[in-house]
């Protein structure tokens, strides 16, 4: 079985549109958003871990640390609201979910 990228490119794109729901001010709207992203990222590590023969990557490294800091972030959001602490958090989560993705990229471009 063979990880499902489009779930994890799907996340990616709704993450997306999440942020535009959140820069034109329609807080409802990206939190829904942002847990259906998660959720297909989610769903995504799962099939990439079902793989036989597993073996982790730089790329899961950086997705799987950015899934940990928007989990952090939201904590920081929600139960100890700083502000500045959960901006930090949340788009470094972005950053490495990025940079996992180039990196996955890369790695399959090179076989």
């Amino acid at each position: 079985m063979k990880p499902n990228k489009i779930l994890l490119y799907a996340g990616l794109g709704i993450l997306l549109i999440a942020f535009i729901f959140k820069w034109a001010a329609m807080p409802v709207g990206f939190w829904i958003l942002l847990g259906i992203a998660v959720t297909f990222k989610t769903f995504f590590l799962i099939s990439v871990f079902r793989v036989n023969g597993f073996k982790p990557a730089l790329w899961l490294y950086f997705i799987l640390s950015g899934v940990a800091l928007i989990l952090l972030s939201l904590l920081f959001k929600t139960v100890f609201p700083i502000p500045p602490l959960y901006k930090i958090l949340f788009f470094g989560a972005i950053s490495l979910k990025i940079t996992g993705l180039i990196l996955m990229i890369l790695s399959k471009a090179k076989r």
